[in-house]
């Protein structure tokens, strides 16, 4: 199985939120699994950003990244996501989602609402993770 990890997920992984610790146990059931799970490189730059935002060191982004393959973006995929998805789905989220549907991912892990909204339109069904 192919899963997407986009940036609101992943920065539960540096952050403590109710949700943090099932979704760092999720990923490491796929990874034992033998799953592959994937991120756009757009992610890094997302993650870096907030670390610097919050202040905290960029060895957890780097921690992050080691745990995904990063996928690099083409001129294609960002003009896909130009035009995917309704009005309220944003830039960075789109790319997200056509970067998921490029590499065949069979599912998305994202708490970003918008971006559900948008996987659902086009059938990528939303892994649902939750606190423990």
């Amino acid at each position: 199985m192919i899963v997407y990890l986009e940036t609101s997920a992943a920065a539960k992984l540096m952050k403590r939120e109710a949700e943090s610790g099932a979704v760092r146990a999720y990923l490491q059931e796929l990874i034992d699994g033998e799953h592959l799970v994937v991120a756009g490189r757009v992610m890094e730059t997302e993650l870096r950003r907030l670390a610097v935002r919050q202040g905290m060191p960029q060895g957890l982004v780097a921690g992050v990244l080691e745990v995904v393959d990063v996928v690099e973006h083409d001129r294609d995929q960002f003009r896909e996501a130009g035009m995917i998805g309704d009005q309220h789905l944003r830039s960075l989220d789109a790319l997200h989602l056509v970067t998921a549907l490029r590499v065949g991912a069979d599912a998305m892990i994202t708490f970003d609402e918008r971006l559900e909204q948008a996987c659902a339109s086009v059938g990528l069904p939303v892994l649902a993770i939750h606190a423990a």
